[in-house]
């Protein structure tokens, strides 16, 4: 245990040098680094992508503009495929991009006919048994998957990931890495390349000015306070959703969880 003398008298005595030279930026690597992991992969003008989980088809629209690809943009939630339908619309792009109401785990798609799946933030939402056998099915021999999730760390105590889980709709095995790569290896999946980025994505984020973190601890601050009152009004499950998506930021930054790249290939 840490003396009250060493505490004072050497470690915090010497803290001003540590917190000048974390003031530093440490170049994080930003959400357009994804794309580039892409870009590196070699996709060909012509060939497929699923986009499983597209919200808004944001992202489906830019791999077809980047690489002259065609795409399927799946999402499970109403809402976001109509979003989707009114943004690929709007990019003139009704020819490249077909829209589905559909999950990862039940694609509408015939067998072998996808060249790349690109998943994002989708799988800690899903059965991971299924959702890769259906990624496997749908996969040509050789095609891969990029798939950008969220894992806990040995950091994250119960009582935090049971709330969180429950609060922002988590399957708590689809969190666990162990889980996730035996998962993809039984689907007949084979690791290409592993890349965590632990806190990066927020550090830039907080860097370039697009996601105010002190903000939202001020919030979440706030909202324990109130509690009481803000259940009574807008209702625990509200309340509850609102506060995990606050702490997703902030547990990122912590350590307690991991963003991580995968590259998966197909097997014959």
């Amino acid at each position: 245990m840490t003396s009250v003398q060493e505490l004072y008298g050497e470690l915090w005595a010497g803290e001003k040098t540590l917190d000048l030279e974390l003031q530093h930026s440490l170049d994080p690597r930003g959400t357009d680094s994804l794309f580039a992991a892409f870009a590196e992969l070699g996709p060909r003008a012509g060939q497929l992508v699923v986009d499983v989980g597209a919200r808004d088809a944001t992202h489906a629209i830019r791999l077809v503009r980047d690489h002259g690809l065609r795409a399927v943009a799946l999402d499970p939630v109403p809402l976001h495929v109509e979003l989707s339908r009114r943004a690929v619309a709007a990019a003139g792009l009704e020819e490249e991009i077909a829209i589905f109401e559909a999950g990862i785990e039940a694609m509408p798609l015939a067998d072998e006919v996808a060249d790349w799946i690109w998943c994002r933030d989708v799988i800690v939402h899903v059965d991971l048994a299924r959702g890769f056998a259906e990624c496997a099915r749908v996969l040509r021999p050789g095609g891969r998957m990029l798939v950008y999730v969220t894992l806990a760390t040995e950091l994250l105590e119960q009582r935090e990931a049971d709330r969180i889980f429950t609060a922002v709709a988590i399957v708590p095995e689809s969190v666990d890495r162990a889980a996730v790569e035996a998962r993809a290896a039984a689907a007949g999946f084979a690791l290409v390349s592993t890349t965590e980025l632990g806190g990066e994505w927020r550090e830039r984020m907080v860097e370039d000015g697009t996601w105010d973190a002190g903000g939202d601890l001020l919030r979440l601050s706030r909202l324990r306070r109130r509690e009481t009152e803000f259940v009574e009004r807008h209702g625990q499950g509200r309340v509850d959703a609102y506060a995990g998506s606050k702490l997703w930021g902030i547990y990122q930054l912590l350590g307690k969880l991991c963003p991580t790249v995968y590259v998966w290939e197909r097997g014959a």
